[in-house]
């Protein structure tokens, strides 16, 4: 990237620093003269190591002495920044006191500020002294031992030693040579095989090339790795295909030699581990496009990379699973026993914690095989240590050279914010779920990502963790539940958890405390990010002697005190408390820094919150998930607050208009604020998402409440709003069907709307929304002309639909007014029809419903036109039975017939996730 983040693993906070100093030196503080002199001195040093710092973060295999320079200079760009922070508070703060008393302040500010940049400038002039004196200018990355590179090894797998690598072969064979919608099967045909590194992506390739190799004259197959070498890797598909012999030296010529000799050939390539979609560019030059049947075959760990390959043809890309628990564990065993899926009895349990751990990562379990079947003594004991050992292990054990090499490809791939971002992960314990819009809020106070050329921060933020999403570093998974919406999560790997931990220790980056003893090895490095991933016993003894004034970033997991007071906690910028039985959070208005806040609680136990909180004036996000009394008067005066989230049935202090940087309110209880509030809610120009929840039964009857939400709702949908949702216990909003329609919605650019309430009849109004791409709706009674109504809106891509009453034909989705972008649909009621004519949802991937046993034991499954959905990829449905136990007996029975009616039906046979429940009489 070509801006510069203010804070980062390689940079410490030394472009942040430089900013600040250089405001010291402006005219804000021309009075401050010898605090500019320092500050101008201070500048000028650190610009040049800031320099050498951006050099050394591109050098591998660095020399002790530098790395341990290096280290010093960005904790020393910690404290200066701790002390200037400091300092500008102090003088830079409200005018309110009196003259007399405000200039002592200062003065005694001032003193202080000398004193301490005196302190710092000893060190920066000790630093500059070692930076000459060790010539790290001259500074050049030592070449360290070449590792073998494991997929060397993939190549050369035996296939009958390969487990669960059947399905996949076949599947990547199909993709290859079967016709798929109306792409013509001779016509060039490009795979690509993506995944995280150790999936086996390789070896799977090879298998294929294996099997498909034979009825090919011309095949060759090449690995790109991270820096390719064009000219080697071209003369390497030369050599392959036409034999030895060529000689040119330039690329073009290479190019040129294939392209001629593939021509009028039928050919197949594999092209293995890409990492840059420029690298496809190149090499795809060589491949002429004729109509002989010829393949190419690529893998990549990086999802956009995947798509370059196959011109953006999702169909072609094949997304690598990890292993199933069965076939880990027969890989497991047979590389640690020799017998296929067989573990003595006293090994079971901590074998089934090594195989969590590992994920179905090939690699992984082969790694951790390996060393386990190399142990001269097994035994229990030996099998839980290494357990409890691995991360360390992974940097130190050669038995696991390879899965480090796999992790360090693709960590050392990242560019350097990206490598940052990835890092602060190691403040999560191993399986948390990862909240994404969370995490980059929280890159974000730390300052890891900045907005630049008008784009947003936060947008920015988002846009690095979908990267890592498509690097295969962070991992995206999807729940299927019964009656909710699927969930979509995210997690990282246990193995790149453990690098990511590695890697952090490394850098003094944070500091993720799973038990007492590592405190004591800690206490010595002062890490500015700590993660307490403690039990609550543990917790409750290290808290009283907890000191960490130099804590930029702290997570608690089971937090068992009541208050943070203690912890003198005075430049924070992130705080997040999970699972905590009630807090005490009157102290956090001395946190100047704050800039995120998120509190869960156990059952949503009390918390208190100060009076006041103005002195906040960096707090950006504040999420307190448990009851509160009272808000502070004047959270309405915080500056900065963007994001809002507190417990509903909670008052607003009046004034909330003034709350202009304010771009998502969630839980807000429209029955709980006063008509000023609700009126002035429309005033937030800025608000792109509003989540509203109406809880109090009374509130159809008070009319000028009504009038005023509905004067600001209106409002807000031809402002900025962009994600809209309300529920409404009780269904107390279903009386104000008129009022919906009586909306108008001249310039409304909304993207997502949820109305979790029923309207007796379809609103009209919906129609209006020309850029909604997300709808959630829920209607008493859906004629087809709604279905009609629905299908006009050219961007919706996502619906939930809740119809209690539908036409006897059932649900009806028409070729002649066709969903141009719908790809998922999801009905919430049970046992309806549906009927899908051809061409009528022509990109649905995804479809989710309900049934009944009873139902479809008595009626059938009632699913018309199933063959006409010919992108359908995935089938989720909720299927109830009552206690009756006839009705339970007959599930499995059922769940086999409803699979049995999508095999007969859909010739591309999607997955299907069947989740039964019990459900009322």
């Amino acid at each position: 990237m070509a801006e510069k983040v203010l804070v980062s693993a390689s940079m410490g906070v030394m472009n942040s620093l430089l900013g600040k100093l250089a405001t010291l030196m402006g005219g804000k503080y021309a009075k401050l003269k010898d605090v500019q002199k320092q500050a101008a001195f201070l500048h000028e040093e650190l610009s040049s190591m800031g320099a050498l710092l951006e050099d050394l973060a591109d050098m591998e295999g660095l020399d002790n002495q530098t790395k341990q320079w290096r280290n010093k200079v960005r904790e020393m760009s910690y404290d200066i920044e701790d002390c200037l922070d400091d300092f500008m508070r102090r003088v830079g703060g409200s005018n309110n006191g009196k003259g007399l008393l405000r200039r002592l302040k200062k003065l005694r500010a001032r003193h202080q500020l000398a004193n301490q940049i005196q302190e710092l400038k000893t060190r920066v002039q000790e630093a500059s002294a070692r930076r000459v004196r060790y010539k790290l200018d001259d500074c050049k990355s030592r070449p360290g031992n070449v590792a073998v590179d494991p997929r060397i090894t993939a190549l050369y797998m035996e296939s009958s030693r390969l487990v669960g690598i059947n399905g996949p072969k076949e599947e990547v064979i199909n993709l290859l040579t079967k016709q798929v919608d109306d792409v013509p099967v001779q016509e060039l045909r490009v795979v690509s095989i993506v995944g995280f590194g150790g999936l086996g992506k390789t070896t799977l390739a090879n298998e294929v090339y294996g099997k498909l190799g034979e009825s090919f004259a011309c095949k060759a197959f090449v690995s790109v790795s991270q820096r390719p070498d064009m000219m080697v890797l071209l003369k390497s598909l030369v050599t392959q295909i036409l034999g030895p012999g060529v000689d040119t030296c330039e690329l073009n010529g290479l190019i040129d030699i294939l392209r001629k000799y593939l021509q009028d050939k039928r050919y197949l390539v594999v092209v293995d581990d890409l990492w840059d979609a420029s690298t496809w560019e190149i090499i795809k030059c060589a491949f002429p496009e004729g109509c002989y049947g010829s393949k190419v075959l690529t893998t990549t760990r990086i999802e956009r990379v995947a798509g370059t390959c196959c011109k953006f043809q999702q169909e072609f890309v094949y997304r690598m699973k990890p292993l199933d628990d069965h076939n880990s564990r027969q890989l497991f065993c047979s590389r640690v026993f020799g017998l296929e899926n067989t573990c003595p009895h006293p090994f079971e349990e901590p074998s089934d914690k090594i195989l969590q751990k590992c994920g179905g990562l090939p690699l992984a379990i082969i790694s951790i095989a390996s060393l386990l079947a190399s142990q001269s003594n097994r035994s229990v004991s030996l099998w839980n240590s290494v357990l409890n050992s691995l991360r360390s292990d992974l940097r130190s054990n050669p038995t696991l050279e390879g899965m480090r090499h796999i992790l360090n490809l693709s960590y050392t791939h990242l560019p350097h914010h990206l490598k940052t971002c990835l890092l602060y992960i190691g403040m999560y314990p191993e399986d948390h779920d990862i909240e994404k819009n969370h995490l980059v809020m929280q890159w974000v106070a730390e300052g890891f990502v900045c907005g630049i050329d008008g784009r947003d921060a936060l947008e920015i933020a988002g846009s690095y963790f979908n990267e890592l999403v498509n690097r295969s570093m962070i991992i995206q998974l999807v729940e299927h539940r019964a009656w909710n919406m699927e969930r979509v999560y995210h997690k990282v790997h246990d193995m790149v958890l453990d690098l990511i931990v590695s890697k952090s220790a490394e850098e003094n980056f944070l500091g993720a405390v799973e038990n007492i003893e590592t405190i004591s090895t800690r206490q010595h490095c002062k890490a500015r990010r700590l993660s307490l991933q403690l039990d609550e016993a543990e917790l409750v003894k290290i808290a009283p002697c907890m000191r960490l004034p130099h804590v930029r970033s702290l997570f608690i997991f089971g937090f068992p005190r009541r208050s943070i007071e203690l912890l003198e906690l005075k430049f924070l910028r992130v705080l997040f408390v999970c699972k905590v039985d009630g807090l005490d959070l009157t102290s956090i208005g001395r946190l100047f820094q704050l800039r995120y806040l998120n509190v869960k609680s156990y059952h949503r136990s009390s918390m208190q919150l100060p009076r006041q909180i103005c002195g906040l004036h960096h707090l950006e996000t504040l999420v307190i998930d448990g009851q509160l009394s009272h808000l502070p008067h004047d959270i309405v005066h915080l500056p900065a607050l963007s994001y809002l989230k507190v417990s509903v049935c909670i008052a607003y202090p009046d004034g909330i208009s003034k709350m202009k940087s304010l771009h998502t309110l969630d839980c807000f209880d429209p029955s709980k604020q006063s008509v000023d509030n609700l009126r002035a809610l429309g005033e937030l120009l800025n608000l792109s998402k509003l989540d509203m929840c109406i809880t109090d039964h009374s509130f159809p009857t008070k009319e000028t409440h009504k009038d005023a939400l509905f004067y600001s709702i209106e409002k807000l949908l031809n402002g900025n709003l962009r994600h809209l949702t309300i529920f409404a216990v009780d269904h107390t909003l279903t009386g104000y069907y008129e009022e919906w329609n009586s909306l108008c919605l001249s310039d409304c650019r909304l993207e997502q709307l949820h109305l979790q309430f029923p309207f007796p009849r379809f609103p009209m109004w919906v129609g209006q929304l020309s850029t909604l791409i997300n709808l959630e709706i829920h209607v008493e009674e859906l004629c087809m002309d709604d279905i009609a109504v629905l299908a006009g809106l050219p961007a919706l891509a996502h619906l939930v639909l809740w119809a209690c009453y539908v036409p006897d034909e059932g649900i009806v989705f028409s070729s002649s007014v066709a969903f141009r972008a719908l790809d998922y649909f999801e009905s919430r009621r049970a046992n309806l029809a549906f009927h899908f004519q051809a061409g009528a949802v022509p990109k649905i991937e995804t479809l989710r419903f309900q049934l009944g046993v009873h139902e479809v034991k008595t009626c059938g499954i009632r699913l018309a036109g199933i063959e006409h959905l010919t992108n359908l990829k995935r089938v989720a449905i909720g299927l109830g039975y009552s206690g009756n136990r006839s009705e339970e007996s007959v599930v499995p029975m059922i769940e086999a017939a409803i699979k049995s009616f999508f095999d007969e039906h859909h010739p591309g046979r999607p997955a299907i996730h069947i989740t039964s429940y019990l459900y009322d009489d």
